[in-house]
C-alpha cells in the first residue's frame, strides 16, 4: 500500500469562530476543523480557571487528509487556503483577526485510499459474531481517527443488535 499525506494548519484567531468542537468542510482542501481551545476548555470546565468561550482566542486545527495535492505547498500558501476556506464556510471567521498560524506536514500519515489500492472492509466479517473497527474499516471517511471512532460505534451497534435478538 502507498502512504498518504495529511496536512494540518493551526490558526489562532482573536475570538471564537466555531459553535461546535469540530465541523466538516466537504468538498474543500481542508476537510475538518477542530476547535482545540473549545475541546480543551470543555475538558477543563470543572476547574475554576476555565475561561468562558466568549472571552478567549480560538485555536483551530484544519486538517487535509489525502493531501497529495497540497503537501508540497508553502506554509504561506497553506495558511492562505485554510483561512480562506474558514472565512467562506464560517461567518464568524470573517470578522476574526488572525493572530498566528503554523503548518504540520505528515507525508506518510496513513494509507492511500486510491482506487488501485486494496478495498477497505466493512465492520462485518465472515466469522459469525466477529466485527471489526479501526481506521482501515470503510466508513466513507478518510482513514483517520474519526473513521476509527465511527467504525467503533457501528461495530458496537452491530454487537448490541445481535445481543438484543
Amino acid at each position: 500500500m502507498r502512504p498518504s499525506p495529511i496536512v494540518t494548519v493551526n490558526v489562532w484567531f482573536d475570538r471564537p469562530v466555531l459553535e461546535t468542537p469540530f465541523v466538516g468542510l466537504p468538498g474543500r482542501v481542508m476537510q475538518w476543523v477542530f476547535d482545540k481551545g473549545a475541546i480543551w476548555h470543555a475538558a477543563a470546565a470543572a476547574g475554576a480557571d476555565a475561561a468562558s468561550p466568549s472571552s478567549r482566542a480560538a485555536h483551530l486545527s484544519l486538517v487535509s487528509s489525502g493531501a497529495d495535492a497540497v503537501v508540497r505547498a508553502s506554509n504561506d500558501e497553506l495558511i492562505a487556503i485554510a483561512v480562506d476556506e474558514l472565512r467562506q464556510a464560517l461567518p464568524r471567521a470573517r470578522e476574526a483577526r488572525l493572530l498566528r498560524a503554523t503548518v504540520v506536514r505528515e507525508p506518510q500519515a496513513t494509507f492511500s485510499l486510491a482506487l488501485d489500492q486494496p478495498p477497505r472492509p466493512g465492520i462485518a466479517t465472515a466469522v459469525d459474531g466477529l466485527w471489526i473497527a479501526g481506521d482501515w474499516v470503510d466508513t466513507g471517511l478518510p482513514a483517520t481517527i474519526e473513521s476509527a471512532v465511527l467504525s467503533g460505534h457501528r461495530a458496537a451497534a452491530a454487537v448490541c443488535d445481535r445481543l438484543s435478538g
